[in-house]
């Protein structure tokens, strides 16, 4: 057997595997622990953006309605025109995955990602049956229902983390036409 030479140290080959395979285990916790936090913050921000979207368009749309002095066409539950208290005619359309808003001639693009859109028009509301009874005739609209679907706009693949979805629901009642 060969004597040390001074105060040589060193490690065996044994040694340095075992070191480098704890190493390798505690990055592979590393790498997990980030993906599934990546995971989660996807997950967070595009839940908060379907439902900010969806909130966005169904208060705007509600505060316009409920001070409506008439409806001037009921197109279809994806199409409303109406006048508000300044005279100002607005339409809301759904065109593909958008929700549009036209005020005197002026379209913009009120949200994106909207999945489905419907908006039900009722004349009087039954009490004794606890229904109301649908209209397309735009004078005799006296309650207007919303309800908005929205979905992740980036495009987020079905099934998975990312995809989201947020339905919200408003039934408002015309101010103006409430007597």
């Amino acid at each position: 057997m060969r004597e040390r030479i001074g105060n040589q140290r060193g490690f065996t080959l044994t040694e340095l595997i075992v070191v480098a395979a704890v190493i390798a285990m505690v990055m592979a916790g590393v790498f997990l622990l980030q993906q599934s936090g990546q995971q989660a913050y996807l997950l967070g921000s595009n839940r908060v953006e379907t439902q900010q979207n969806a909130r966005v368009a169904l208060d705007m749309m509600t505060r316009e309605l409920r001070s409506a002095t008439s409806i001037t066409t009921v197109g279809s539950t994806t199409d409303l025109t109406f006048v508000d208290q300044n005279g100002q005619t607005i339409r809301y359309v759904m065109l593909g995955t958008n929700l549009l808003r036209t005020a005197d001639g002026v379209t913009r693009t009120l949200i994106g990602g909207v999945e489905t859109l419907t908006m039900t028009c009722y004349a009087v509301y039954d009490v004794y049956n606890g229904t109301y009874t649908t209209t397309s005739t735009p004078t005799q609209v006296k309650v207007v229902k919303i309800s908005v679907k929205t979905k992740t706009e980036e495009g987020v693949q079905a099934g998975l983390p990312g995809d989201q979805r947020a339905l919200m629901e408003s039934t408002i009642k015309l101010r103006a036409t409430l007597s």
